[in-house]
This record gives structure tokens, C-alpha cells and sequence, in this order.
């Protein structure tokens, strides 16, 4: 039977609430990579992850990356959680 450090998931734990505490008050690092499916594809270097914001620009509401501004349909959204992890994708083509 394994045993299990209480101590040491305590302090794991913590580590992770502290990390969306402070994801939570500062923000989170959003990537986008243009679909292919997408118009816009062809924009910037193929397949590549850009820094994007979400704003309220209606339709075009992810804001960055090479054309500036795209829709929701246009991208797949990533999410960084840590430099140690690659991003993950948070949204997917239908």
C-alpha cells in the first residue's frame, strides 16, 4: 500500500490556490492560433500562438495577433497556466 504525505499535498494544494488566486485578480495569459478553417488563415506564421485579449469590439471580440482582431469562429483559445506547461486549449472547431 502506498502511503501519502499529508504535508507535502498540503503544501501542492496550496501552491495551486495561490496560483488561481493570483490568476484570478491579475488576469490569465490567453493564445490564439488562427484556424484554418478560417478567412484569416495565412495571417502571421501558420499555426503559430499569439497573446490575445478578449474585449467587447461585438463580433471581433479576441483582440491581438498579427490582423489585430478576430472572432471567436477564427480561432482556437489557449490558455497558459505556468512557463513550465505548455498552453492549453481551451476552445475547439465544431
Amino acid at each position: 500500500m502506498r502511503a501519502v504525505d499529508v504535508e507535502q499535498m498540503r503544501r501542492e494544494f496550496a501552491a495551486i490556490e495561490s496560483r488561481q488566486a493570483a490568476l484570478t485578480q491579475y488576469g490569465q495569459k490567453l493564445l490564439a492560433r488562427i484556424r484554418p478553417t478560417s478567412k484569416y488563415y495565412g495571417q502571421g506564421d501558420e499555426g503559430v500562438l499569439f497573446p490575445v485579449c478578449i474585449g467587447v469590439a461585438g463580433e471581433y471580440c479576441v483582440l491581438g495577433g498579427p490582423g489585430g482582431q478576430y472572432r471567436l469562429s477564427d480561432v482556437d483559445l489557449f490558455a497558459a497556466f505556468d512557463d513550465k506547461k505548455p498552453p492549453t486549449q481551451i476552445t475547439f472547431a465544431n
